[in-house]
């Protein structure tokens, strides 16, 4: 069977598609600050059980399955090999400056042109991989949700995992073919604004905020200054060697939030942030949402901020 296997970190090196290039919304940062998280295995425990989150077996069952479509979010590696079937997209390609802050979801008149050239089809269940450990995948997860595409899945531990696992590749050149993707209506409550933050906080000095906050940044960004009452969880401690911590593990992190309050997530970007509202979801937060625009917003000196 498939599965969590050893070797994942040296079948990847061998393969070329290494760890990829830093994604942006760590430039700049020192590698502590990035807090990549190490390479280490899986010390075990209950998996994270949720139809959100898929592992290898699951995708070996259902390899070839026409209402399977397989997205793949790697920086380099997608054009020397990928899982059977999958199309490439990148996180930036559904990027958009919205009223002056960069980096947030792209309206969907123009993300519908983009899917339709990468070639992603309507009432698919959408697998979205990547090359562990990143944040690529959970991106493109929370953005195809917000978009309307209800069924989308994340493959824990990514193109790494499947290939140390010896799940089938392809090789050849990939061909892309269009389609007439259409998305129908965004999820609105799946993203949040700075003014509508503002609002939870209700009033200074904001210790009893409407809401739940993550700060998916890393430990010297949030002290550095964050949102007033956020709860600092570094979005790399939900992993553990490329996959998601066991279910104990990651409640730990969360203990003492009400999973059935609205809980909000952010970093700098919404790259990070959409990591932590991917574990939010599969560990049942009932109202999870991201902040899209991020501290790009919050840190511009319009809102308040706590150190």
């Amino acid at each position: 069977m498939l599965g969590r296997r050893l070797g994942v970190v040296v079948v990847t090196a061998l393969l070329g598609c290494g760890s990829s290039a830093v994604s942006g919304d760590c430039e700049g940062l020192p590698a502590e600050q990035c807090g990549q998280p190490d390479a280490g295995l899986p010390d075990g425990g209950a998996p994270l059980e949720s139809e959100l989150v898929v592992d290898t077996d699951w995708l070996e069952a259902r390899l070839g399955d026409p209402d399977i479509q397989l997205i793949d979010t790697r920086a380099t590696g997608y054009g020397v090999s990928r899982i059977p079937g999958a199309i490439h997209l990148r996180p930036a390609e559904l990027a958009a400056i919205v009223e002056g802050i960069p980096d947030q979801v792209m309206p969907p008149m123009e993300a519908e042109q983009v899917l339709r050239a990468a070639g992603l089809r309507n009432e698919v269940t959408a697998v979205v991989y990547g090359e562990a450990p990143e944040y690529d995948p959970s991106r493109i997860v929370w953005a195809l949700r917000y978009y309307g595409h209800d069924d989308v899945r994340y493959l824990d531990g990514g193109f790494a995992a499947w290939a140390a696992a010896q799940g089938a590749l392809d090789t050849d050149p990939p061909i892309t073919e269009s389609t007439q993707y259409t998305i129908v209506g965004v999820n609105e409550d799946l993203r949040v604004t700075g003014d509508w933050v503002l609002l939870q906080l209700v009033d200074a000095p904001y210790d009893m905020p409407a809401i739940q906050l993550v700060d998916a940044r890393s430990e010297g960004e949030y002290t550095d200054g964050h949102i007033p009452s956020a709860r600092s969880v570094n979005w790399t401690r939900n992993l553990d060697g490329g996959f998601f911590g066991s279910k104990r593990e990651l409640e730990a992190l969360y203990d003492g939030m009400n999973p059935a309050e609205t809980t909000v997530s952010y970093c700098t970007t919404g790259l990070r942030g959409s990591f932590a509202w991917l574990t939010l979801t599969a560990l049942g937060f009932e109202d999870a949402r991201l902040y899209d625009g991020s501290w790009n917003e919050w840190g511009s000196g319009e809102f308040p901020v706590e150190q």
